[in-house]
């Protein structure tokens, strides 16, 4: 694993970034073990390899980490958590390996004094709520916020009012994703199940609470694409405060939409980097930094991109597409609601005032016309015949300035240096 990190300004006097042209306008290192040797604390712990869920507890003072079979409180203990013997045998039977047949914690969350952890368990989800020092209160079914299979992307958090939001897979064959939230006093809400217009074969890479709304980042296969399969990256959207439909869209998102992210070389014929990998949120300024990389059958390349928060409800606020019938093209709809908010319980919504107009509106209106653009035409960094994985933004106050230090691992056991 190598780690990049470069430098880029910020204008406290504007709300945008201001980079200099052209590609790659960044002071860059690479630093790879041996050379963050001074600076790590290496640990590991017997039979596990599996280290994929990192959650940071600052009231203690500890980092906690969730991997297969165990969950590792850094530098204070370890608590075993692996399936019982009947549920191993379950999953066997079913023609799944030995090393599928343990419990990959894929959800890890704190929420004030409590821990809220999923795993796997053996191709039998799990949830399990404890004290952050280990004393376990609460298990429910982990089914619909931890996927079955450990090599399925997901992602989770639980909102400042105690509502868990996940986006998995649903089912043991994976083939139904969905996005759902559960837990809280709010009623349990999904997408649309087995329509692959609403989410189809999708990664999820992150998901973040902002204002009144749910953004989730993903990567799928695009159905508006005629030209092929095509994968893209998108930002989608929920209100926090959605009941649901009534006779259509039962226990559904009312408010789901989607849009397109673009990360792209610009000139007569756009390199489009189209896989999102990793985002990275900065509230302070209201921008979502993002990985974006080729396609795995492809030359190997990685960009990074960032986008402002104004630039996505701009998408939403626009028109969406929609495809009449699979015989006819995607076309440009007006947004019956072009400045769509969420509204308050207080206020009759978002549910107690849906009208079967507006039902059938979002039964058939999600996928928005327009492509989220990011702050600068180009992309922030590029680099070739390599693949970065995952980023994480500072924010450092310079003489003059702000500067934004990004932080990438490149998943690379060897030294890459970008220029």
């Amino acid at each position: 694993m190598c780690f990049s990190f470069l430098v880029s300004s910020f204008a406290p006097s504007s709300s945008h970034l201001t980079f200099p042209p052209p590609f790659n306008p960044f002071p860059a290192a690479t630093l790879c073990p041996p050379a963050l040797r001074p600076w790590m604390f290496e640990f590991s712990h017997p039979g596990v390899k599996d280290f994929s869920q990192l959650a940071l507890d600052l009231s203690r003072n500890q980092l906690i980490v969730g991997s297969s079979k165990i969950c590792l409180y850094f530098l204070l203990q370890a608590t075993e958590w692996a399936p019982d013997e009947d549920t191993k045998r379950s999953c066997q039977s079913k023609g799944k390996s030995e090393e599928e047949c343990q419990n990959y914690i894929r959800v890890l969350l704190i929420s004030g004094q409590t821990l809220f952890t999923c795993g796997t368990n053996a191709f039998t989800p799990v949830c399990i709520t404890r004290q952050v020092s280990t004393t376990v209160l609460d298990t429910v079914n982990g089914v619909a916020r931890c996927p079955y299979d450990p090599r399925h992307n997901s992602t989770a958090m639980v909102t400042e009012k105690g509502e868990l939001y996940a986006a998995t897979v649903i089912d043991f064959s994976g083939r139904d994703p969905v996005i759902y939230r559960s837990l809280g006093n709010m009623p349990p809400l999904r997408t649309a199940q087995y329509n692959s217009k609403w989410l189809n074969e999708p990664h999820f890479v992150s998901v973040y609470e902002i204002g009144r709304f749910a953004y989730f980042f993903l990567r799928e296969t695009a159905v508006e694409n005629d030209c092929g399969k095509m994968v893209f990256s998108r930002v989608a959207r929920v209100c926090k405060n959605d009941m649901g439909g009534r006779f259509l869209l039962e226990d559904t998102w009312t408010t789901f939409m989607k849009a397109r992210l673009n990360c792209s070389r610009s000139g007569e014929i756009p390199f489009y980097y189209n896989e999102l990998q990793s985002t990275f949120y900065l509230p302070e300024q209201d921008l979502i930094y993002g990985i974006f990389t080729t396609n795995v059958n492809s030359i190997s390349a990685s960009a990074v991109c960032a986008f402002n928060l104004s630039a996505i409800t701009q998408a939403f606020n626009g028109p969406f597409r929609y495809q009449e019938n699979p015989r006819t093209a995607w076309l440009a709809t007006p947004n019956p609601i072009p400045n769509f908010q969420c509204g308050t319980l207080e206020e009759g919504g978002h549910g107690g005032n849906l009208t079967e107009r507006s039902l059938q509106d979002a039964q058939r209106l999600f996928l928005m016309n327009d492509v989220v653009q990011p702050v600068t035409i180009n992309p922030l960094l590029t680099q070739d015949n390599l693949r970065f994985s995952k980023l994480v933004v500072d924010i450092v106050q310079g003489q003059d300035t702000l500067y934004h230090v990004i932080y990438i691992g490149t998943g690379e056991k060897r030294e890459q240096p970008i220029t």
